[in-house]
């Protein structure tokens, strides 16, 4: 008698720990109070209870313009996140945005709800060492295939180095950059070419085509 009771404690143990790891996340997103104009802003979310494998996005867009895309949030502990979307054009005044948490699969597992944030010429935004450096090496997530082989719709492509396409598959981003020389390196490829010559060496940067048609909201 006394070992079925203690199976059953075992049991019942056992359920806890398996109902309390399968609970459903939920995240928090806090509303940015502005977005700088050609240029990169920061969004803050909270996710309780973290999911092994699990990853926490920012989905975004040019408010009422075309499907969302996704930037990666980077953790900082305690179930706290930031991610930084790309720098929104001088014609964007609204973005749309909010924080969802993903599985491998990319099946979303919770999101927080949307928030419309004004893009201003005076906002003001201090980043951190990473958070720089991350807004300059961005990984954009399309949502949608029309999306491939477009810049992302009101944004610059300023910061902009990889794609994932809508199944998922990453690759150099082929729009915005056709060729990245970091600015520090510059007198490496310039002062050669043109040392003794006389001639300037004009660098190109294609910034692809235009941006594509707007469907209005679903």
């Amino acid at each position: 008698m006394k070992h079925g009771k203690r199976w059953g404690v075992a049991i019942c143990l056992a359920l806890l720990s398996t109902a309390a790891f399968a609970q459903a996340p939920t995240v928090k997103m806090v509303r940015a109070e502005c977005v700088p104009e050609e240029d990169n802003g920061i969004i803050h979310a909270t996710v309780h209870p973290e999911v092994g494998g699990a990853t926490t996005r920012i989905y975004f867009r040019w408010d009422e313009h075309g499907a969302m895309y996704f930037v990666n949030m980077v953790a900082t502990g305690g179930g706290k996140y930031w991610g930084i979307p790309p720098r929104p054009e001088h014609k964007n005044e609204t973005i749309e945005y909010y924080a969802a948490v993903v599985d491998p699969s990319g099946k979303v597992l919770a999101r927080s709800e949307s928030a419309l944030t004004p893009v201003t010429e005076d906002c003001r935004v201090e980043m951190t060492p990473q958070q720089f450096g991350a807004a300059n090496n961005l990984t954009i997530g399309e949502t949608v295939e029309p999306q491939e082989g477009r810049k992302v719709l009101g944004f610059l492509c300023d910061g902009i180095v990889t794609r994932i396409n809508f199944q998922g598959i990453p690759r150099p981003d082929e729009i915005c950059r056709g060729c990245v020389i970091p600015w520090w390196a510059m007198n490496d490829y310039i002062l050669p070419a043109t040392a003794g010559v006389g001639a300037v060496t004009t660098i190109l940067i294609d910034d692809g085509p235009g941006d594509e048609p707007s469907p209005s909201r679903p």
